[in-house]
């Protein structure tokens, strides 16, 4: 195996413990297209896209990030997405020409954070993908899981330095990046959390949720969205009380930051209530 790791600082963190698909056959993007958020049939080699899992009401069940290769089309999800997104997706392949392989076990991944994240890992089998799961530049390699202890000794001695969860988790809270399991899960809209800038395509044709969609964007709003909070001692799962009603509820925490979904009608500016503290809403 050839490997190189130049000599540039970056981030990295091992997240191989997500759930990760392959999907092959020559309906491999007719099929993705018909039931996720994204569109994937003008997807070329190596370019990156994000997608919901949808119910037809338009609540998700499930957020993926996707990387296409030449034969293949690749996802990963948080963990706790494991037990139900993959068979989700499979009672729908019906006699589609598709098959999804789960590959959680085959591949490590790889996050590393920073503007020639590209550069950072050459490795035979690899692939790369795009994130936008931070904010700042970062993406993902996928590395066979028995090439991915090699490649974190490499990035680690190349001067690239290991990030924590919380390391991270402050990155995203500072880009008001939303995450499965904390702004987004089963009860949510796209919309609330803002993801259908990039995530929903809405000038494709008919997939399960886009008639929910193709409402809310174009005749009406949803009542709750993603807002960025500053104050002291910010715990998640917090009620977030303006002038003693209930506005909305701290979904992630760091330090003095956080973020949460509150009520569409609390502005940027706002004074709140949290626990037996005051926060700022400042977006």
């Amino acid at each position: 195996m050839r490997f190189y790791a130049y000599r540039v600082t970056f981030l990295f963190n091992d997240r191989s413990e997500r759930g990760k698909l392959r999907f092959t056959g020559p309906q491999r993007a007719w099929f993705l297209h018909q039931i996720l958020t994204q569109a994937f049939e003008d997807m070329g080699p190596g370019e990156s896209r994000d997608a919901a899992k949808l119910t037809a009401h338009g609540r998700m069940t499930g957020y993926m990030e996707f990387v296409a290769t030449e034969d293949a089309l690749f996802c990963h999800f948080e963990p706790e997405l494991k037990e139900t997104l993959p068979e989700e997706i499979r009672r729908y392949v019906f006699a589609t020409q598709v098959v999804i392989d789960d590959v959680s076990d085959e591949y490590g991944l790889v996050l590393i954070v920073g503007e020639r994240w590209r550069e950072a890992v050459v490795t035979a089998g690899a692939v790369e993908q795009e994130t936008r799961s931070l904010g700042p530049a970062a993406g993902y390699v996928w590395v066979p899981a028995a090439s991915r202890p090699e490649v974190l000794e490499q990035l680690s001695s190349s001067g690239a330095r290991e990030a924590t969860e919380d390391d991270l988790e402050r990155m995203r809270i500072d880009n008001a990046v939303p995450r499965w399991g904390r702004e987004m899960d089963v009860k949510t809209f796209p919309q609330e959390t803002g993801i259908d800038s990039w995530a929903v395509h809405y000038d494709k044709g008919c997939y399960v949720g886009q008639e929910a969609m193709a409402k809310i964007h174009f005749r009406g709003k949803v009542n709750r969205r993603l807002a960025k909070l500053e104050g002291d001692r910010l715990r998640r799962g917090e009620d977030i009380i303006d002038e003693g009603v209930k506005v909305g509820i701290v979904t992630s925490a760091q330090g003095d930051k956080g973020l949460a979904l509150v009520r569409y009608t609390v502005e940027p500016g706002a004074e709140v209530e949290v626990g037996a503290s005051r926060a700022k809403v400042v977006s």
